[in-house]
Parts: structure tokens; sequence; C-alpha cells
């Protein structure tokens, strides 16, 4: 009963906007990064995805403490619907989420938790299956996200049938703001379109580069591409892989660090409950508290960036009056920390002084007042 009502309510708003002069959209903003779990770097389009895993998600976010330091946001990837609309909405895929998305979305607000929803610009998702997305169904979807209660859409750019990108994400979130639910909006076209330049008013969150994958080449070429181009609050390297085993410990750490000092949302991408049982080193890592603050630091303000060969420097502001310092050796090869940066690593432990080695794939950070 509550969802039909929900629905209903959304669809006059929507119907109540149809009949309105156009208008254009109005600036949004979001306090801090993101912060949550998303199940697609752990499960995939797997039979392991289902409300039952995005459950011991939502368990793990509180057991360990992490709820607690700004992750909140359990997010739903691809495959979470069934193949088919029905009367022209989306529906869930009963097997995996027999209870419906609304019930899911019940249970995670009542822990103080948000639910994501993936959905794609184009005809069909970027699963091989193909599950139906939302182009030309903007209006529909955002309706039944809101009826759902849904807090952050992610949306992605497969099958788009040669269309603009500004247009298409332009449309879902007109759809998403007539409906009067505050919902985070993600545009995830792996920065093809350069959504940096265009999408701040129209998302929170864009995608600057290519998907990440679980190995250091691929966390590395993140890192250069999205450092060469202007950061800006919103910027999203995508999600952490740490926890998942591709990486060694020192490169989950950069990773971390690194997104960190960028100011990008912090997504997990590993199972959470499994890493709680067993691998309390992610847990700690995740859980770093100098590098969630950091991240999260209502300033938001971004990183000066300064490459010398393969040594990345990025110097960001924080909102107290002191410095975020961070140093990477990002090749295979150990670097030197520059003159005037000298503290506790925030990282690792131990002290940071100028000249102090940083070996390969590694990252130092060190907070405090400097010239």
């Amino acid at each position: 009963m509550r969802s039909l009502l929900v629905l209903l309510a959304a669809l006059l708003v929507l119907g109540a906007a149809a009949d309105a002069p156009a208008t254009p959209l109005a600036p949004v903003s979001l306090a801090v990064p993101p912060m949550g779990v998303n199940d697609w770097n752990a499960t995939g389009c797997t039979d392991a995805f289902d409300e039952a895993w995005m459950h011991a998600q939502a368990d793990a976010l509180v057991s360990t403490g992490l709820r607690d330091l700004g992750y909140r946001d359990v997010d739903l990837d691809d495959c979470w619907a069934a193949p088919q609309r029905v009367d022209g909405r989306l529906v869930a895929d009963p097997v995996r989420f027999p209870h419906g998305i609304a019930a899911l979305a019940d249970d995670l607000h009542a822990r103080g938790l948000r639910l994501g929803l993936y959905t794609s610009a184009g005809t069909m998702t970027c699963d091989p299956r193909g599950f139906p997305a939302s182009l030309g169904h903007e209006t529909a979807d955002a309706a039944t996200f809101a009826a759902w209660g849904v807090d952050y859409v992610k949306e992605d750019d497969c099958s788009t049938a040669g269309t603009d990108a500004i247009a298409r994400y332009t449309a879902m979130a007109t759809a998403l703001r007539a409906t009067g639910r505050p919902v985070v909006f993600a545009v995830c076209d792996k920065g093809n379109s350069a959504p940096w330049r265009w999408a701040p008013g129209i998302a929170q969150v864009w995608r600057t580069t290519h998907d990440v994958a679980d190995d250091w080449g691929s966390v590395a070429d993140i890192v250069r591409r999205t450092t060469a181009i202007p950061v800006v609050r919103g910027n999203d390297p995508d999600m952490l892989e740490v926890g998942n085993g591709g990486l060694t410990p020192t490169e989950q750490a950069t990773q971390m660090a690194v997104w960190s000092m960028l100011g990008a949302p912090l997504l997990a991408g590993t199972d959470l409950a499994a890493a709680a049982r067993t691998d309390p080193a992610t847990i700690a890592l995740l859980g770093n508290r100098v590098l969630v603050a950091i991240d999260q630091d209502p300033a938001w303000s971004t990183p000066a960036v300064t490459w010398d060969g393969n040594r990345l420097t990025l110097r960001r502001g924080l909102a107290d009056g002191r410095t975020a310092v961070s140093v990477t050796a990002l090749g295979d090869a150990p670097e030197a920390v520059p003159a005037g940066v000298a503290g506790r690593d925030v990282v690792a432990g131990g002290t940071v002084a100028p000249r102090t080695v940083v070996p390969p794939h590694a990252t130092v950070v060190v907070v405090g007042r400097f010239r």
C-alpha cells in the first residue's frame, strides 16, 4: 500500500511537470562524495548476486562500523531487473529479489543506509544478456525508482543507439528531479563525452574513465587519466578493488589513498560480509579514519596535481586550514618524497621527511600545515 501511494504521488508530480513550461535545470549539489558498497566487482551477474547477498552487505556495514564512518550506500548494479518490462515498467528479477526492491529499500532505510540502483541510458543494459534499460522510458523509470525509495541512480551507457550523451543523461536527470525525491544521479559514460565539462548541474558524480579492473595496470591507468583532466568535484574514477585479491596490500592502500585525496566516491567493490569474517586488513583499510576524513572533508576542495616522471604528488586543502599531501610512486621504481613534505604517514605509519623513499606502487600521505 505504501509503495502504491508513493507511486501515485510521483505520477501526479510528473503529470504536473509535463504541463509546466520548460525551465533550465537548477544546479544540483552534494555535500561530500558518496560512500558505500556496490556488488558488481564482487559478484557480477552470477547467481551470488541476490537480495540475501545485499542484506549481508548491509549487515557488514553496520557490524564493522563502516556505516558510522559514512559508508551508507548499498548499490545494486546490472542484472537486478527481470528480462522484460511489465506494463511498461521495470520489475525486479523474481528469483534474485523475491521480496522486491521497495522491501529492500525499507530495510536499508531502517538501518540508516541508502539504496542505489543501476540502469543504462540506452535500450539495454551492458550485461550481454541485455536487460531492459531507460532510453525512452526515463519518466516511467524515474517514477518507479522514486516509488521504491531509491536514493542513488547509476546510469550506464550501453545500447545508446547513437543518441547524444548530454541529451540522454539530461532526460534522466529531469525525470528524477520531477519526482520530487532527492536522488543522487551518477553518470557512467566512462568519460567518453568528457562529463566533467557538462555534467555539473545535471548529475552529482560522473565517471572519468574505463571500468576499473582488479589489477595494478588498470588502477595506475585510471590514476593517470583522472589526474590528466580537470580535477573537479564529482569526478568518479570507479569503485575500489580493495579486498578482491588482484592488488597487493601496497597497491590496495594506494588506491584507497589516491581516491581519498581526489575526493572521489568510496564505493567498496568487494564482499564486505566475507571480509568482516576473514579479512580484517580489508576492513581496516576501508576504515582508515584519516583517509576517510580527507575524502569526506566538508570543504571538498580539489587537489593540486604535480607529476615528476612516475611520481605523483597531490596537495589538498582541508576545511580546518591544514593540508593533506600524498606522494605516489606509480611506476615500478621507488620515488623520493619532495622537499617541504614531512609528518606521520597516515597510510602505513612511520615518519615521512624530504627524500624518504616511497616503494614502487606505494603512497604516503601526511596532514599538516605546509608552506
